[in-house]
């Protein structure tokens, strides 16, 4: 793995293994990483965009590169292992991405960029990896060009995508073959297709549950339901490359679930604001007000998101998502306020 080309990563990595080991495979509230959208613009129309990039929401905002570097300090300090940045897509203004990724200083990090893959050529990978990036992930829908073009509203997207994964790897950087898998889709041709071809090529397949948020709100009914979970983990032991930040990545039998991983990977928006992760669209501080480690320890004093679950809570936990992500009109830029809809049944007994 990349990982062990970078001390400092390693040894938090293992640090996280040893806390794994005592805290019998679960979670907890050991915090592991960071995903950052510092900018929202894009320049695709995707049918699923959980941050309502395609309608112009907020593509103006951007963090700074001074911020950017102050909360990457604070996450090493919390022995944060992964930083991923996210838009939008990023490599719209290389310039700007590139200084951020300088500003993070890549070698305390598993550092990696999500993208659609258009605007990554093979001079972009190969700076990336000069950078300190350690992986890239794209995304692709479908194994059917025209399926995948249409999803993503861009003509040439999936040739496009399909080269970039091939660029990354040629740059001596890890490529992830991202796949969002629902109801719609779980038991599909295409999805194991998709999953056949990353393993040929010696990628790692990252699965996205699908999640009734952004421009798919309110949709229940593209959320996994037990036999679809169940038909995933059939297909991590199948192929034995796949993973999600739910799954127990240390797991030789490829089947143990590490829990839901609110708060213990946060989402940082262009404005500041800090969600329990890049789907639950709750709130529960803001870098321009908190610290991270403020922030972090607020969130874990809420019981839904310290105490285990097996589940993820955007896409497959019915009964938080009726509850809580129904609310009308909330997204990304519009978070609920965990201090306003937490009662104090919600909170951790001091």
């Amino acid at each position: 793995m990349v990982v062990f080309e970078k001390p400092i990563v390693a040894k938090k990595l293992r640090d996280f293994h040893r806390y794994l080991r005592q805290n019998e495979g679960k979670i907890g509230t050991k915090v592991r990483g960071i995903d950052m959208n510092i900018n929202n613009a894009c320049n695709f129309k995707c049918e699923h965009c959980f941050t309502e990039a395609p309608s112009g929401k907020n593509v103006k905002e951007r963090l700074d590169i001074d911020t950017v570097a102050r909360v990457a300090d604070e996450a090493d300090e919390l022995g944060i292992f992964e930083f991923d940045l996210q838009g939008g897509e990023l490599l719209i203004d290389k310039p700007y991405l590139y200084e951020v990724i300088k500003a993070i200083k890549p070698e305390r990090f598993y550092l990696y960029i999500t993208t659609n893959g258009y605007l990554l050529d093979e001079e972009t990978a190969k700076t990336f990896a000069k950078l300190g990036v350690s992986r890239v992930s794209v995304s692709i829908d479908s194994m059917n060009p025209t399926e995948h073009d249409i999803f993503r509203g861009h003509k040439g997207a999936w040739q496009r995508a399909i080269d970039a994964l091939k660029y990354v790897k040629e740059a001596g950087m890890e490529p992830y073959l991202n796949i969002t898998v629902g109801h719609y889709n779980a038991f599909s041709e295409d999805v194991e297709k998709l999953c056949q071809y990353s393993k040929e090529q010696g990628y790692t397949t990252l699965v996205n549950v699908a999640v009734p948020s952004g421009n798919w709100h309110s949709m229940e009914e593209i959320m996994c339901d037990e036999k679809d979970t169940a038909h995933l983990i059939e297909l991590r032991k199948k192929y034995k490359n796949m993973i999600r930040d739910l799954w127990n990545p240390f797991d030789k039998k490829n089947e143990a679930v590490l829990g839901c991983n609110t708060v213990n990977r946060i989402y940082i928006t262009p404005i500041g604001d800090v969600l329990v992760c890049p789907y639950v669209h709750i709130k529960i501080g803001n870098i321009f007000e908190n610290s991270l480690k403020e922030i972090v320890e607020y969130g874990h004093s809420i019981k839904h998101f310290r105490n285990y679950n097996p589940l993820c809570m955007a896409g497959e936990d019915r009964e938080f998502v009726n509850k809580y992500l129904k609310t009308p009109g909330i997204g990304v830029f519009r978070p609920l306020d965990a201090k306003k809809i937490f009662k104090e049944e919600d909170y951790v007994e001091k």
